[in-house]
């Protein structure tokens, strides 16, 4: 058997009794297969005195310096048992307590494992740390007195155990738990976790332990609860800027309505606007939705304020079963504020790898998977690189890992051979217009790569390898010729700026009759950068477009019914900021259009783009949640908006001017909390709803022997007739997590690109 030592740390003691003779030391090693996975390694406790002196010699250098002996395997490893010797792989643990030593040497430190199995408790030993006497820990913390630190990376005294603990944690995910320091979980859910937090034990009996508990029975009984939980669980589951586009876009009909009504005042001085044009000078597609909205939907926003004003009726109802205070927009229960806040245990590859047998099949459910990324995000890029992979849809969730290695190939083959190659043996067309078409295509993608993100490592440098040119100059076209962005005459040379216009050309040939919009490269930006591969690039971009499309449209229907529907939010869950839109002239809400458009990319920097997008994709509570997004971001700045801005400048001024001055993580709170909020306003709406109808089918009486206490006589009738928010099918769609998608009709020579 061919074996990888992977920890080893000698010294370390097992206790028998309380007499001093009676302690056995031993070797506390971690080791694996060399085919098997990290988090498949195992744990084993070997006594010093069931080795001969040849594996006792290896032991001991491997506890000095692993790397000389960490590819060796002797027969060590296998050795036969004796008394108090134990192996067991490390994903069967459930915990582990670090008891550190007296800072007086009274104690040694010490280690306490529990495994998911119960009745395998009382067969691990407590371990102790005989540290004075190990080799490796007072080589460790002699190096530490030199630099007169005798802490550890983690800031506590240094001991033996911190070693064992950092080794643990390189291999498993290895979480500290709120309630009791000492206590590490293995590879825990977010609900073991959240069983652990000093919240939840006060939440679950409603006053403080402290009053009739001692400490240790709290954590005694909390530790029973969150452990026999688990285990139930585990025995349960068995735009070209020429006359060629000008002309295009003024075909458009609703353009040329607006033109043909250009003498209204109100629909001249927007369209001039110059904080609207610096909109439309980044997508030509803003023009066409304000033509859109001031044709009609700005009438269809007024007729739904007044047709639904909040009414004392329901607003007593929510008042009375929901605690909101009528005179504030949005409160919140300490428990819903408890789940959103509990946003500290990120993905790392340890806990990613845990979530996978050894065959890499799932071995949770796939919301689970999602609350983890929803709750606590993903760790680092390079883990994000395989989580993507999953969340883009390019990976199946039930696949083995054999299963996405032939996909991968396959996905490469087709995009290689089929969609890059079509483009690229391409020949004129014979059709003057769909040449010129096709050219003016590649202008619109060249110009939007040429600049795109050049703050990014990666896309900063326009030479051959994308590094920073000996010059010093940011983007250098010929040697010593540092080049005018502006002018977009220079010729593209970095690789992954070159893989960004491969990728959308690609998808030009994918769906020629989107074809390339602006806005499509800064989707596309943070898929590149994360992947890293042109060819899994591309696929991730052409399963997010099924879902980002509707942004894209030629007659703005999809980017038009989200704002829609957010108009729609922020009347039900913001009715005074909603009132003061309407004052300021923004009820339109233009000022969230390049937002939602393309999911806040220039608003935030890139790593916490990167970290929304995360949020969005999951579709945990909707698959419109960036709307909540939106929402949580009007409700953070109402305050300051109502106070301070009055006009529709000022209020486009104050939203462009946010970039770099948004928490991500708090608006992420604060639109899970929304999402709550708002799931329950439309239930209780609808349980209502549900009430009157017999009561206005039988002409005013009450059939159904349920006694409405707060509502009389005239108030029901007048409910009955009242058409309710939760009547709309735009505020019922936000509670589905099915991806709405929208797909661009054919292409006429004459469509809007």
């Amino acid at each position: 058997m061919d074996l990888e030592l992977l920890f080893c740390k000698s010294k370390v003691f097992v206790h028998p009794s309380r007499s001093a003779v009676d302690n056995v030391p031993g070797f506390l090693i971690i080791s694996r297969e060399a085919h098997e996975a990290k988090h498949d390694s195992v744990l084993a406790w070997i006594p010093e005195r069931s080795l001969d002196s040849r594996q006792l010699q290896w032991l001991n250098d491997a506890d000095l310096d692993i790397d000389k002996v960490k590819r060796r395997s002797p027969g060590i490893l296998s050795s036969t048992r004796s008394s108090w010797s134990f192996s067991m792989k490390i994903g069967y643990l459930y915990s582990i307590e670090f008891r550190p030593p007296s800072t007086n040497g009274w104690w040694y430190g010490s280690v306490v494992l529990h495994s998911k199995c119960s009745n395998e408790d009382d067969s691990l030993p407590v371990l102790f740390f005989h540290d004075d006497i190990c080799p490796s820990t007072e080589l460790k913390r002699k190096e530490l007195n030199k630099s007169f630190d005798p802490f550890s990376s983690s800031g506590e005294i240094y001991w033996g155990g911190v070693d064992f603990r950092d080794a643990i944690a390189s291999i498993v995910d290895l979480q500290r738990t709120a309630l009791e320091p000492t206590i590490w979980l293995i590879n825990a859910t977010l609900d073991d976790l959240r069983n652990f937090s000093p919240q939840r034990m006060n939440d679950d009996t409603g006053k403080d332990y402290n009053n009739d508990l001692s400490v240790n029975d709290v954590v005694w009984n909390k530790w029973e609860s969150a452990k026999w939980g688990l285990m139930s669980r585990i025995a349960d589951a068995t735009s070209k800027t020429g006359s060629y586009m000008g002309n295009l876009i003024r075909q458009h009909p609703l353009v040329k309505f607006a033109e043909r009504n250009s003498d209204n005042p109100y629909v001249r001085k927007l369209l001039a606007n110059p904080r609207v044009q610096e909109v439309q000078d980044d997508f030509d597609s803003a023009r066409v939705y304000l033509a859109k909205w001031a044709l009609g939907v700005k009438q269809q926003a007024d007729d739904y304020q007044r047709t639904h004003e909040q009414s004392d009726i329901y607003r007593s109802l929510l008042k009375n079963e929901l605690g909101i205070d009528g005179e504030n927009d949005v409160q919140f229960t300490d428990e819903e504020l408890n789940r959103a806040l509990e946003r500290n245990y990120p993905v790392t590859k340890q806990k990613w790898d845990s979530f996978f047998d050894s065959q890499g099949r799932l071995m949770i459910t796939v919301q689970e998977v999602k609350d983890h990324i929803f709750h606590g995000g993903i760790q680092d890029m390079e883990l994000r690189k395989e989580v993507w992979m999953f969340l883009f849809g390019v990976y199946f969730w039930d696949s083995s890992t054999d299963e996405r290695l032939q996909l991968d190939q396959t996905l490469r083959e087709v995009y290689e051979k089929g969609y890059k190659e079509s483009w690229t043996n391409r020949k004129p067309h014979e059709d003057a217009r769909e040449e010129e078409y096709w050219q003016d295509q590649i202008f619109r993608i060249d110009k939007d790569v040429k600049r795109n993100d050049r703050h990014m490592d990666i896309f900063k440098y326009n030479t051959a390898d994308g590094k920073k040119p000996e010059s010093g100059a940011d983007s250098v076209d010929e040697p010593g010729g540092t080049i005018d962005e502006g002018s977009n005459n220079w010729i593209l040379k970095n690789p992954h700026l070159i893989s960004l216009k491969n990728i959308l050309v690609s998808y030009n040939s994918y769906n020629p009759n989107l074809g390339y919009v602006q806005g499509m490269c800064d989707l596309l930006s943070p898929i590149y950068y994360v992947v890293r591969d042109e060819a899994l690039a591309f696929w991730c971009f052409v399963n997010f477009m099924e879902r980002m499309e509707r942004n894209f449209l030629r007659d703005q229907s999809g980017i038009r019914d989200q704002m829609y529907t957010l108009s729609e939010l922020c009347i039900l869950m913001l009715p005074k900021l909603s009132d003061h839109l309407n004052k300021c002239d923004s009820s339109n809400l233009f000022f969230c259009f390049r937002m939602l458009l393309v999911w806040f990319k220039r608003e935030f920097e890139f790593k916490d783009v990167c970290s929304i997008w995360e949020v969005f994709l999951t579709d945990y509570y909707s698959s419109q949640f960036q709307l909540f997004f939106m929402l949580a971001i009007l409700q953070k700045n109402s305050e300051p908006i109502i106070q301070n801005l009055n006009q529709f400048d000022q209020v486009l001024k104050y939203f462009n001017d946010m970039h770099g001055t948004m928490d991500w993580n708090d608006l992420t709170t604060r639109a899970e909390l929304l999402f709550v909020r708002f799931a329950k306003m439309m239930s209780i709406m609808s349980r209502k709803k549900e009430l009157l109808e017999p009561l206005n089918a039988s002409g005013g009486a009450i059939t159904s022997g349920i006694e409405l206490h707060d509502i009389d006589s005239d108030e029901e009738t007048h409910a009955g007739k009242e058409q309710l928010p939760c009547d709309s099918k735009y505020l019922r769609l936000l509670l589905s997590k099915e991806v709405v998608k929208q797909r661009e009709g054919p292409r006429e020579p004459d469509s809007v690109k």
